[in-house]
């Protein structure tokens, strides 16, 4: 009896260490911080590099890599360190929960007074009660039946499973896929990492595959950019358009670069709205200024704004009697008109970073704002006092997917992220083809060569905004040679591409110099000239469109001193300037006409309109080998 005893004593030792231990194959189930990671980021349908070569941790493998640097990048996880991820150490339950209501980007706080229903709730640490909270309001976390949530017990990949599942099911989405600033970029460039409408319809084809409740809209300066878009007058953009049943857009300021009654033919010629309300032509309505889209049981105004500033970076004489109305009186206005029409709000605005977060912060009742103009890039959308804001760059460098988020049916956050090319992306073959007929029928004049050039001629948007560069130089001289003049003033705004050193065809200039703008000829005072000069570096050190690019001309400028003051000498060919002296000036007529501001042009008149198309002028000079200038001087800055 005694050793009977003694045996059902082991015995029951055993069994209750068997269960307090966790056996080999219950631990090998426990997920790990980078485990989770990447199954929350697939979840999330978030793109993802294909390589990762700078990421700041240690401790990362290759293949981990492409996940941990995404979710740094949405502002979903951190590092342990400033080295290290600790991909490899096990995850809690509330720091899964962290990770995962990080990325919902949360409209409100909710009320952590839900913790006194669990008895363990009060174990939560400080930093993970918010997010702990808002998973139980969501129905994301579910108590034990013993009323715990256990926080500080490890995940396993079963817990992994039931979370992430929960929050495909609990978590409604209307997802927004979003283009802005293509300029023309139709074609899949590699090299500049522009994917090209093949390869952008391809993914929204996929992400309204997934999610049925999905827009395609686009933020501006759509028509117009490259020659196998401008040759046709943007008629290339309208069939891919059209093909890739955009849902609406707005224009931009470069969509009145064909003028306003050609932006009416493309308006006509697409399928899908183009809205707009702060544009007005003789006082009236320009084009609607919003449409509603039915989106499962919820009715999504899309409201259209385009920048005021377009009256001085267009060619004024495409707006002729056009007025644009302040972007946030308008806005206020059309969310009052929409009061109760609608359940959500989503701004298409071509008006640029600073005015669309300026709207986020001061118009209650808008929920997302989707921008462009600017050329910003905002890896996921940004919450300010009333709305979200997003921007995808430029040129299909990248392309916005942002998510309004449901419970319930209600609105609870709005996240997103950015599609970018690399070699896991792939074209839709309906939409290649099209690119394909209107790439051969341009590319046999295109690729004439019509010189070669031993140097690298520097037309990037940084540079030709901010400073002095040989092919700022180039196009000047070209301009000034044309015509005969004292002096060539063009704006860096015009010139929108490099020139690579070797042959040089056709569609080099005229990506370089794709606006349509011819050469003219105005005479100026010499005090007018030096205000032209001062206009230009007025907002230096920041880009502007309007920086001066000269031939004939040197000049210095002081950049502590005010806008306005700060041209310190002038010499026209060698001479100082005589402001009372009336001096000839080749110009485009964009500047002529009082574009980007250049007010003191539009004073002058225009003596002579060669008709010629600035890339022809510069074409001719090239095909001429006239000698390439160097940075030589002819902008000098001092106290920088």
């Amino acid at each position: 009896m005694h050793k009977m005893k003694k045996w059902m004593m082991l015995a029951c030792m055993f069994a209750v260490a068997f269960v307090l231990q966790p056996q080999a194959s219950e631990a090998s189930e426990y997920v790990t911080r980078g485990e989770f990671v990447q199954q929350l980021i697939t979840t999330l349908g978030v793109d993802v590099k294909s390589e990762v070569k700078e990421l700041p941790f240690t401790d990362v493998d290759p293949q981990l890599a492409p996940y941990v640097e995404a979710a740094i990048r949405l502002g979903i996880a951190n590092g342990k360190t400033e080295t290290t991820f600790a991909p490899n150490e096990k995850i809690t339950r509330e720091q899964a929960y962290v990770f995962l209501i990080r990325s919902l980007q949360l409209r409100h706080h909710y009320a952590t007074n839900v913790f006194k229903l669990y008895k363990d709730g009060a174990t939560a640490k400080p930093w993970a009660q918010q997010s702990l909270s808002a998973a139980l309001h969501l129905g994301l976390l579910q108590g034990y039946s013993d009323k715990t949530i256990r926080p500080q017990q490890w995940l396993t990949a079963e817990q992994t499973k039931a979370i992430l599942k929960r929050y495909e099911t609990n978590i409604e989405k209307i997802t927004f896929i979003h283009t802005n600033d293509t300029h023309g970029r139709i074609i899949a460039n590699e090299k500049n990492g522009e994917m090209g409408f093949a390869k952008i319809a391809k993914i929204a084809q996929d992400v309204r595959q997934k999610n049925k409740q999905t827009l395609l809209v686009d933020l501006g300066d759509t028509f117009h950019g490259t020659t196998y878009v401008n040759l046709n007058s943007g008629q290339a953009v309208v069939d891919l358009m059209n093909a890739m049943k955009y849902d609406a857009m707005v224009p931009g300021n470069h969509d009145f670069n064909y003028g306003q009654n050609r932006l009416l033919e493309l308006k006509q010629a697409v399928q899908f709205p183009v809205v707009s309300g702060n544009i007005y032509k003789d006082g009236k309505p320009f084009l609607p200024a919003y449409t509603i889209k039915q989106v499962g049981n919820k009715k999504i105004a899309l409201v259209g704004l385009t920048a005021t500033d377009t009256a001085v970076k267009t060619n004024p004489a495409g707006i002729v009697g056009i007025t644009f109305a302040d972007e946030e009186a308008t806005l206020k206005q059309l969310v009052s008109e929409l009061k109760g029409k609608v359940d959500h709000i989503v701004v298409l605005s071509h008006s640029g970073l600073q005015t669309d977060e300026k709207l986020a912060n001061n118009v209650s009742g808008v929920d997302v704002i989707l921008g462009g103009h600017s050329h910003d890039t905002i890896e996921a959308p940004k919450k300010f006092k009333y709305a979200y804001v997003s921007q995808a760059f430029e040129y299909g460098k990248a392309l916005g997917q942002t998510n309004l988020l449901f419970y319930k049916g209600k609105l609870i956050g709005v996240n997103g992220f950015l599609y970018r090319d690399h070699a896991t992306k792939q074209e839709d073959a309906a939409i290649r083809s099209i690119v394909d007929t209107y790439k051969n029928t341009t590319d046999s004049t295109l690729q004439q060569v019509i010189a070669t050039i031993d140097v690298n001629l520097d037309g990037e948007r940084a540079n030709v905004r901010t400073k002095e560069t040989n092919l700022g130089n180039l196009i000047a001289d070209a301009m000034r040679q044309a015509l005969q003049t004292d002096v060539a003033l063009t704006n860096g705004g015009g010139i929108r591409a490099s020139i690579p050193q070797g042959e040089v065809t056709r569609n080099h200039v005229l990506t370089t110099l794709p606006f349509a703008n011819t050469l003219v000829k105005v005479s100026m005072s010499g005090a007018d000239l030096k205000k032209a000069l001062e206009h230009g570096v007025r907002l230096y050190p920041e880009q502007n469109g309007g920086f001066p690019h000269v031939s004939g001309i040197r000049f210095t400028f002081d950049a502590t001193k005010p806008a306005g003051s700060r041209v310190t000498s002038v010499e026209v060919n060698g001479q100082p300037l005589d402001e009372t002296k009336t001096y000839t000036v080749a110009t485009n007529d964009f500047i002529a006409k009082g574009g980007d501001g250049y007010d003191m042009f539009a004073a002058s008149n225009i003596e002579f309109d060669s008709g010629e198309l600035l890339s022809t002028v510069v074409m001719n000079y090239l095909q001429a080998q006239k000698p390439i200038p160097t940075v030589e001087g002819r902008i000098t800055v001092v106290n920088q």
